[in-house]
């Protein structure tokens, strides 16, 4: 009786051979003691290619959309034959009376192994290996205590689920959006609701407008010679809706007074001469517990602020830490909890890691029992948190970015018998009294109570830098309330206001994680986690891939979508890019994992999604051909171009900025016999009285007035000029319906939203858009209840989409475009 033994890779072989004693080398196994050791490459077998399940599939036609085969057979992958030939020779030998599976313990390494043994045509008992750390001792636990495969029937259901909703949306969706988009594009379960969530921050960088203000800083001193810095800020409106102060965005607003610096020069004036003291000191104590252990989510996550390790990176380097050097456990994990079973045993893992650590550990440091805030069986899934093994470090020779990565598990853990870090927050309002006026000044400053666990915090590299903000930084002792203070300085500095953030690594995972949710790490919860976007161990492949298509970048820790991520996301259906719908169809996974689902049901879910979808994608909003006179089409324009530069930006750089940097460029056109029912020398009122603005941006006079007075124009513009007031303002002026012609739905969606919030009649008509809607859009249109109608360019190829437009002229045609 011979027992195969089947490992994910080489190396893994290898080890289990050497605890197993299957010492002799075969072809393409290891051999002895009753045992024959083999391995995969990773996936030897996957789910054949369209053309392989139907020959007329190898076409790309819309006619043979959506594919959805009535069974799932099975190929080899290209460039394995030869490895699945020797395994499946092995595994087939009728010495071999059982199997052990010894793939990696989670739901990719499951279906690696059903896969292989389907393809096989294997019919013999099998076994499951599964362990967490790759040492001999673990080993051999994990085959004295061996489990019948069919005890993992769930595990292996959810990934075929996986295997197979990711195959028909990815081969569905990529051939629509390809045929519709006339370029080869890919779409995919999680790729492209992640690309979404970068497209959409990309989108808010490039439409952001920085906005210049002041502040005032003055430099106090008390009677001690204890010197501080002030930052004037406007005391809230007890009435106002706002009522967290303390919210960085609302303190951050108190502080800002307007650019031209008149009102910021009258409070530096009343600073000089005001009689001040400190109204209030109030401190408050707050406490930080021990951080829980790492997942490998959030290993990636603290990896990538403090080194700018990619989550790639990070993931590669765990993998060789548990692989090769066997000094961690298994990685891929969800978990930052142990089971009670593995706590029992951290006094060993304590004594192997603690020497670089001695001076820092807290007393009772692996010999006094961990509490449930990380000893929680309930809470552990398929493994338990990244923690060290028991092997100790100075056996193996390690990178120094394997180095570091090892060194932030072993703090993890040992920072978990460590107390609360505890530091106060000292807030004082400094006043200063000119008569009835009273101009209030706050500074803040931290002590540190207690260290606790941050004593084995990393320290960052670089040092530290000044804050920014002066009201943040030391403040002396003995400030109390009622002291007089002398001003020694006050002055007005010049801010601007800046864009979001691009995503980094950290930052992006977090959203991945919780499905979109604009949460923090602290508010994460486990049923957020469960409805993520992807798993732990596919989220890093996912952004690498994003990044290899050419749909995003990485410039060092920044993620930004690129133009072709952009334009695809403004292509696909709401639903395809949704974060919150695939997170969900994680969550149906998970539950099918734990037993709590069905296979069968969540594939009738996915294959009627993907119906639909395509069927949208194919069929989209085709409006019936309609006759038009003649007279009706819209004539050909008399061009004025227009070129409008920002008051920074010299002329000699406008074609720089035109070729390599965000600018929107908008061609309108006026049709000519529309009547002019606004003067031109009333725009400025009505700029007040349906757009809110008390005044144009430069240049914007000049354009909204050619175009009011029935002028066509090309305008040039950067990002964030403010072009679309350009075409709304004379569009309202001139009392009809504003045709714009946007590529970019997300954009769009956003300008129509705005719009609708002002008061005005718009509307839109995209592939994102039911039938239904858009047919309601049109009727609102021929009727002439709508101010502004946006629609997508390729609506213009619709046939009779065109002549309906034209069956009521518009006052004003906008094409907007990106470059």
């Amino acid at each position: 009786m011979t027992i195969a033994v089947l490992a994910e890779k080489p190396s893994v072989a290898r080890d289990i051979a050497r605890v197993l004693g299957a010492k002799q080398r075969r072809d393409g196994f290891l051999e002895g003691n009753g045992y024959a050791v083999t391995w995969a490459l990773g996936h030897l077998v996957a789910v054949a290619e369209p053309h392989q399940i139907k020959p007329q599939w190898k076409r790309w036609q819309a006619s043979e959309l959506p594919m959805i085969p009535a069974e799932w057979p099975l190929e080899i992958v290209s460039g394995t034959r030869d490895r699945f030939e020797v395994v499946s020779r092995l595994l087939q030998d009728p010495e071999v009376d059982e199997i052990v599976c010894a793939t990696d313990a989670g739901r990719e390494g499951e279906l690696i192994f059903r896969y292989i043994y389907e393809a096989a045509g294997i019919n013999k008992p099998v076994k499951r290996l599964w362990i967490s750390s790759l040492t001999e001792e673990a080993i051999r636990q994990g085959f004295a205590s061996l489990r019948d495969s069919c005890e993992y029937d769930a595990l292996a259901d959810a990934a075929r689920g996986r295997s197979r909703a990711d195959w028909l949306v990815g081969m569905n969706l990529s051939r629509a959006y390809t045929l519709r988009g006339g370029e080869t594009l890919s779409v995919g379960r999680v790729q492209t609701p992640t690309l979404a969530m970068l497209v959409e921050r990309e989108v808010a960088i490039r439409d952001f407008v920085s906005e210049d203000y002041r502040e005032v800083v003055a430099e106090f001193e008390s009677r001690d010679a204890h010197c501080y810095e002030g930052l004037w800020f406007r005391k809230p409106d007890p009435r106002d809706e706002k009522k967290d102060a303390d919210a960085a965005e609302g303190l951050a607003l108190a502080r800002r007074l307007p650019a031209d610096g008149e009102e910021a020069e009258r409070i530096v004036a009343r600073a000089r001469t005001g009689r001040c003291e400190i109204e209030s000191v109030n401190a408050r104590q707050r406490k930080l517990a021990p951080p829980l252990l790492y997942d490998l989510t959030e290993l990636q996550r603290h990896a990538n602020r403090l080194y700018g390790y990619s989550a790639k990176k990070t993931l590669d380097l765990a993998q060789s830490l548990y692989e090769t050097k066997k000094l961690l456990s298994y990685p891929r994990t969800d978990s930052r909890h142990l089971s009670s079973d593995v706590a029992a045993d951290v006094g060993t893992i304590v004594r192997a890691i603690q020497e670089p650590y001695r001076e820092q550990l807290a007393p009772g440091t692996g010999t006094r029992p961990l509490g449930s805030r990380y000893v929680d069986d309930a809470r552990v899934s398929d493994h338990h948190a990244i923690v060290p093994t028991p092997k100790s470090p100075g056996s193996v020779s390690l990178s120094r970015d394997e180095a570091n990565l090892y060194d932030l598990v072993c703090r993890r853990l040992l920072s978990a018998w460590h107390a609360d870090h505890l530091y106060s927050t000292t807030t004082v309002i400094t006043a200063i009294h000119n008569d009835a006026i009273v101009d209030r000044y706050r500074s803040t400053g931290t002590t540190v109570d207690q260290e606790g666990w941050k004593a084995l915090d990393v320290k960052r590299k670089t040092p530290a830098s000044t804050p920014n903000d002066p009201s943040e930084r030391q403040l002396p002792s003995g400030l109390v309330a009622g002291l007089h203070v002398e001003v020694t300085e006050a002055k007005a500095v010049s801010r601007k206001t800046r864009p979001p953030h691009h995503f980094t690594d950290s930052t992006l995972l977090t959203g991945m994680e919780t499905a979109g949710r604009s949460l923090d790490d602290k508010q994460l919860s486990d049923a957020m986690r469960r409805t993520g976007l992807g798993t732990p161990a596919t989220r890093a492949s996912i952004i690498e891939t994003l990044i290899a298509r050419g749909y995003a970048t990485r410039k060092k820790k920044a993620l930004a979508a690129t133009d072709k991520g952009i334009s695809l996301i403004s292509m696909v259906h709401p639903e395809v890019r949704s974060p919150r719908m695939t997170g969900e169809w994680e969550a149906r996974l998970q539950a099918i994992q734990a037993g709590d689902g069905r296979l069968a049901e969540f594939m009738e879910g996915i294959e009627g999604y993907v119906r639909d979808v395509v069927q949208r994608v194919v069929t989209q909003g085709k409006v019936a051909p309609q006759e038009a006179p003649a007279e009706a089409a819209i004539e050909e324009p008399a061009w004025v171009r227009m070129e409008v530069p920002t008051d920074a930006r010299p002329p000699q750089q406008l074609q720089l900025a035109v070729t390599h940097e965000p600018v929107e460029e908008t061609l309108v056109h006026t049709p000519r016999a529309q009547p002019d029912p606004t003067p031109v020398s009333e725009l400025h009122g009505l700029l007040h009285e349906r757009f809110g603005f008390e005044s144009f941006r430069a240049h914007q006079q000049a354009v909204c007035e050619a175009l009011t007075r029935g002028r066509d124009a090309l305008l040039v513009m950067p990002t964030g000029a403010g072009k679309s007031l350009c075409y709304q303002l004379p569009g309202i002026a001139r009392a009809g319906t504003t045709v714009v012609v946007s590529p970019l739905i997300a954009l769009m969606e956003d300008q129509v939203l705005k719009l609708q919030q002002q008061g005005f009649a718009a509307e839109r008509i995209h592939s994102g858009r039911q039938h239904a809607e858009s047919r309601r859009v049109c009727s609102d249109y021929l009727a002439g209840q709508l101010d502004f109608l946006f629609i997508a360019p390729e609506r213009l190829g619709v046939p009779g989409f065109p002549e309906m437009l034209a069956r009521r002229k518009p006052v004003l045609v906008a094409v907007d475009e990106a470059h």
